[in-house]
């Protein structure tokens, strides 16, 4: 399974979510939100699913749900 990875808006670093998953199930998902504390610089960063990639599609979840 791939990890769910979201980017720092500040410092433009990954940040792993510890959310695995294949790309079937997250297309379900992808108005979900989500919150992650970045590790990068310490802040709270909100978003939805869809916002994120999975580490082996490498495109975003949601560029690839529309196809």
């Amino acid at each position: 399974m791939a990890q769910l990875v979201f980017h720092c808006p500040y410092t433009n670093q990954p940040i792993l979510s510890g959310i695995e998953s294949g790309p079937d199930s997250l297309r379900m998902a992808l108005d979900y939100p989500i919150s992650l504390r970045c590790p990068h610089c310490g802040l709270q960063h909100h978003g939805t699913v869809a916002d994120g990639y999975l580490t082996d599609d490498g495109p975003p979840v949601a560029a690839t749900a529309k196809k």
